[in-house]
């Protein structure tokens, strides 16, 4: 499991981990305080959408007739025939008894929806404090995370290459280099294929980003890592080497086996 792949299970829900997640955070610092943040964040949202309804009805004026009623003489009392005339005169207000309507129910909306407020205080903070990120940082984050794709030699079996690129809806034609490597990979929200071709010069990785649309080709080098980011039809195609060399030709290769396969 790689460092983006991990982190979108965790982002998902922190609160669970499947064995391939747990196996990857025991090896992973940054992960394991990526899912410390995450937990820390479902708390604080958790404190912030809980009401203490316990206060709210405490703060309220207890029930009771109004004191306008309180303050009526009782009616003379039958056996009392020496009554004067004014008080036999007193009206008798009885008390109107009040349309039910729910108890509090005005803190309560105040309540919620100071508790919305800062679900999305909390929320709309954590986004915005996230560090800016190029798309070809992020290749080579995830290239980082498998770092055994690049000492594989032996040809991977048709099969498997069918299932990696039927999985992430991409079909190739011919024209691409041996493909000794291939992974399915979770990057930006879709699964891309990742994979590493032999050449005379040594091994390339080649990832297929049919979502990632760039407008013109892209060089760039970022942790040691040489690269090319190139248009291929509405997306991309990303090739890296660990060491100096020309990536142009296996760039166009893929490009050709996209377009040969539509």
């Amino acid at each position: 499991m790689t460092h983006d792949e991990a982190r979108e299970l965790i982002g998902a829900n922190p609160d669970e981990a499947s064995a391939e997640l747990l196996a990857h955070l025991h090896t992973c610092p940054e992960c394991q305080a990526y899912r410390k943040e995450m937990l820390a964040l479902n708390a604080k949202l958790r404190r912030a959408l809980e009401l203490d309804w316990q206060k709210v009805q405490k703060s309220a004026p207890p029930d009771g007739p109004p004191t306008a009623l309180r303050n009526v003489a009782p009616a003379p009392p039958a056996d009392r025939p020496n009554v004067t005339a004014d008080t036999a005169n007193v009206a008798v207000l009885k008390r109107k008894e009040p349309a039910p309507v729910a108890k509090h129910e005005r803190p309560r909306l105040f309540a919620l929806a100071a508790s919305i407020a800062a679900a999305l205080l909390i929320g709309g903070t954590l986004w915005l404090s996230r560090p800016p990120t190029s798309l070809a940082a992020e290749i080579v984050t995830h290239v980082e995370g498998e770092p055994n794709s690049w000492h594989e030699t032996q040809p991977v079996p048709v099969e498997q290459l069918d299932a990696v690129l039927r999985k992430s809806g991409v079909k190739l034609g011919t024209g691409m280099e041996p493909v000794v490597y291939a992974s399915s990979c979770w990057f930006r929200g879709h699964f891309v294929p990742h994979v590493v071709v032999t050449t005379k010069h040594g091994p390339v990785t080649v990832m297929i980003l049919l979502h990632e649309r760039v407008t013109a080709t892209q060089q760039f080098n970022e942790a040691g890592y040489s690269g090319l980011l190139v248009p291929a039809g509405t997306g991309s195609v990303a090739v890296l080497s660990r060491t100096p060399m020309a990536l142009e030709q296996p760039a166009a290769d893929a490009v050709h086996a996209l377009q040969s396969a539509q």
